[in-house]
């Protein structure tokens, strides 16, 4: 049985710095080559640090490729809902528009780390659980929202109603990032159209 080193929590700026540099690396040639065609010799060559340094903070690739995933995914949240959304009295296109644009600035961050990522959610169980906390996290977020506007609504099941508004505005997104389908004005318009016709009352 094979035992391998414990890998270190850096604390000192130095090693976090190194750290950081692993990771970025990883994303960068990732997104470049693939995840299946990127070995650790070669993160840690674009790092700049020693391949013993690389194991010292992580046993192997695919325990960087989760942490940077994990990361990754928060920032991609944050980045949709940082700001929030704009205030008003009554759900407006003007909310789902910023949510959407939102959405779409979200996916800039990495696009193509995303796609690679994104493809081994139907394969791989620890990348798809990742996927699907943060797809949680939007969900609760979602119907966090609507709950403030429910009595001007003709939504009765807000659970469903954020899957509906969540999938369209991911599969959107997939679309305008990842194919390039029509101009990406013309999509946030309709979406912004359809969800705010969906949620009006009467």
């Amino acid at each position: 049985m094979e035992i391998k080193p414990k890998t270190r929590v850096p604390k000192q700026l130095r090693s976090i710095d190194k750290k950081n540099r692993i990771m970025d690396a990883a994303m960068t040639l990732f997104a470049r080559k693939g995840i299946h065609q990127t070995n650790s010799k070669e993160i840690a060559a674009e790092a700049g640090v020693a391949i013993g340094s690389f194991y010292s903070y992580f046993p192997d690739k695919r325990k960087l490729l989760t942490e940077v995933l994990e990361i990754y995914l928060n920032n991609h949240f944050d980045i949709i809902w940082k700001d929030g959304l704009p205030q008003n009295t009554v759900p407006s296109p003007q909310i789902i528009r910023h949510f959407m644009e939102n959405v779409l600035n979200a996916y800039d961050m990495a696009p193509d780390f995303h796609r690679e990522t994104h493809v081994l959610r139907y394969s791989d169980p620890e990348v798809k659980a990742l996927y699907d906390m943060e797809t949680e996290k939007e969900l609760k977020q979602i119907i966090e929202v609507l709950t403030q506007y429910k009595d001007q609504m003709s939504i009765n099941d807000m659970e469903a109603a954020a899957v509906v508004i969540h999938s369209a505005a991911e599969n959107l997104a997939h679309k305008i990032k990842f194919m390039g389908t029509l101009d990406e004005s013309r999509l946030i318009g309709e979406f912004t159209d359809m969800i705010f016709r969906y949620l009006a009352k009467g």
